[in-house]
């Protein structure tokens, strides 16, 4: 009885121990994923109060921004992601301007108390490299059980390639921890009882909206794969699925699969992401997909050969570069691997036949290669062919237009591979005791993965010099509109009415017009608004036509499109050159 309470004890304590290590592991990935984006992008950027940065590189961080600028001046209201500043009349959900709609509006509940020029984009770039740094190293804790090699692991995660490029890019996309948490949630998942892994799923269903819509399918993905793991062990543990009860056993699955579409949809209903007669479906289905070549082509920014060509030039959406590092060990692992089998020491069919999640493992590859590739399959600068999509299919997909995107997955899994492949095949062929092949498996594993981790970061050393040299010097930006003087006192106006349909000044525009307290009629979004915008200016043609001008308005025009024989009640000033400033004659 004693020895039983003993063994209970020592079992807690090993527990709490395993517990504390994990832990410990994951603050530890955290730590060095912060490390690796302050030496990539400094710390300028994460000043909220720095926002320069953000007007200067690419247009979309401008959208993101302004964004949650417009959201923050909009009133409350339901569904409480709108935007009713930035399009007027038209309102549009803060998630079509990819601005992290869950901390725009965890910020906006805190406006009244923060600067008139604040933004949080650098903070979550930081935030979503330590994640990545974290939940990376848990990942890779799943199958070597060494901290310090998983931690080192971590960083080819942490600097791979989709991260940097889609870091301050498309911001949001950077959020590709959410990619590896998933896999997480279904490599751990043992470890969770039924009620918890529900839990989690609808979480995640929920935190992706909050953060980008474009994770969703890929993430789901992974929980079919988690579905298909549990589904297996209990047919495993029953033996037949006629057995009486089996149906209540199913159930959690099921629950969890509702929990996380529910949770995604109730989210998307709350931000307003069903509001209006915006269509979610996009134009271009296929331009934007990956080319067969994605895992081995760095387009530019590869150090060891150049790029190979693209069939389409959107194809950068579907980027999965693993980088020379991750593609050398891959090899070593195939070829090391292939002999093993010969000399009989590993046998491949035993291995897949004990270790069923490799087959799940592949099929989440599959699909996500699958849905990245399709319906036009090229390689090259060649096309192999297309596949013809019924029209409720190709809607469906279109909603998800960018669908090079969802090779990801793919990314991270081939990763995950080379490094698990590189460690654990490097000893099996030495004769020695368990207890000297483990040590010399993690030696030599922490020397192979530390010599491929130097030649992966020279490879993708030219992107990183670029990164670095952007954004960690701090940079001055300058409004068009406040770069020169206005001939008219601008506080008189309470908006912007654009007379045409181009995204030319319209963010500068919308910029200023939230640093004066306005609005204007025409915005660049996520989701295309052109025939209710075009619907919006033949309006104001109008009414200008007849004489029935707005005194608090600012009207647009481009230059070659003014003529004063037409209207006659504007005074017009070429204060911004290409366009024509006009508003009511005094």
């Amino acid at each position: 009885m004693l020895w039983n309470v003993k063994e209970g004890y020592l079992m807690k304590a090993k527990l709490l121990f395993e517990r504390k290590k994990y832990l410990i592991t994951f603050i530890a990935g955290c730590i060095i994923g912060a490390v690796c984006f302050l030496m990539i992008y400094g710390f300028a950027i994460i000043n909220p109060l720095y926002d320069d940065w953000l007007f200067l590189g690419d247009m979309d961080l401008r959208q993101h921004y302004i964004g949650f600028c417009h959201f923050r001046q909009s009133r409350w209201q339901f569904p409480i992601g709108l935007i009713e500043t930035l399009s007027y009349p038209v309102k549009m959900s803060v998630i079509y301007t990819d601005s992290i709609p869950l901390l725009a509006v965890i910020f906006k509940f805190f406006s009244a108390i923060l600067p008139v020029r604040f933004q949080y984009f650098g903070l979550f770039g930081l935030c979503s490299f330590m994640l990545m740094g974290g939940f990376s190293s848990l990942l890779l804790m799943r199958f070597i059980g060494r901290p310090q090699l998983c931690l080192l692991g971590s960083v080819f995660f942490i600097i791979s390639f989709p991260v940097i490029q889609r870091t301050f890019y498309h911001t949001a996309l950077g959020a590709q921890w959410i990619i590896i948490a998933a896999l997480d949630i279904w490599l751990y998942q043992e470890n969770f009882r039924e009620r918890s892994r529900i839990v989690l799923w609808g979480l995640m269903g929920f935190v992706i909206v909050g953060i980008h819509s474009y994770f969703l399918p890929m993430a789901g993905i992974v929980l079919l794969g988690a579905l298909a793991d549990q589904y297996i062990v209990i047919r495993k543990k029953e033996g037949s699925l006629i057995k009486e009860g089996m149906k209540k056993k199913l159930m959690p699955l099921l629950g969890q699969l509702f929990a996380y579409c529910i949770m995604a949809l109730i989210n998307l209903y709350i931000l307003g992401g069903f509001y209006g007669s915006t269509s979610a479906v996009g134009p271009g289905l296929g331009s934007f997909g990956s080319n067969l070549n994605t895992f081995i082509n760095p387009l530019s920014d590869g150090k060891f050969y150049g790029p190979l060509p693209l069939y389409y030039d959107f194809q950068y959406e579907g980027f999965g570069y693993l980088g020379f590092g991750v593609i050398l060990m891959l090899v070593f692992a195939v070829v090391a691997l292939f002999i093993l089998n010969l000399k009989g020491i590993i046998e491949v069919k035993k291995l897949l036949k004990e270790h069923y999640r490799i087959y799940i493992a592949m099929g989440i590859f599959l699909l996500s290669f699958g849905l990245a590739v399709l319906p036009m399959v090229t390689f090259n600068d060649k096309k192999l062919f297309g596949l013809p999509l019924p029209g409720l299919i190709r809607d469906a997909f279109s909603i998800f237009r960018s669908n090079g995107r969802f090779i990801w997955p793919g990314v991270y899994l081939l990763i995950l591979l080379a490094i698990v492949a590189v460690y654990k095949l490097f000893y099996s062929c030495m004769e020695k005791t368990v207890k000297e092949r483990e040590g010399i498996r993690g030696q030599t594993g922490f020397i192979v993965m530390a010599i491929a981790l130097l030649i992966q970061l020279y490879d993708i050393s030219y992107m990183l010099s670029y990164k670095n040299e952007y954004f960690s010097r701090e940079q001055s930006y300058e409004n068009i509109w406040m770069e020169k003087e206005l001939p008219f006192d601008i506080n008189k106006y309470s908006g912007f009415i654009f007379m045409y349909n181009e995204n030319d000044i319209i963010m500068d525009t919308a910029f200023f017009a939230y640093l004066k307290g306005m609005w204007q009629n025409n915005y660049y979004y996520a989701r295309d608004i052109d025939a209710l915008v075009s619907d919006d200016i033949a309006k104001w043609e109008h009414e200008l036509k007849n004489n029935i001008i707005r005194p608090d308005l600012i009207y647009i025009f481009k230059e070659e499109d003014f003529d004063p024989k037409l209207y006659e009640g504007l005074e017009g000033s070429d204060i911004i050159p290409g366009h024509i400033i006009a508003r009511m004659k005094e």
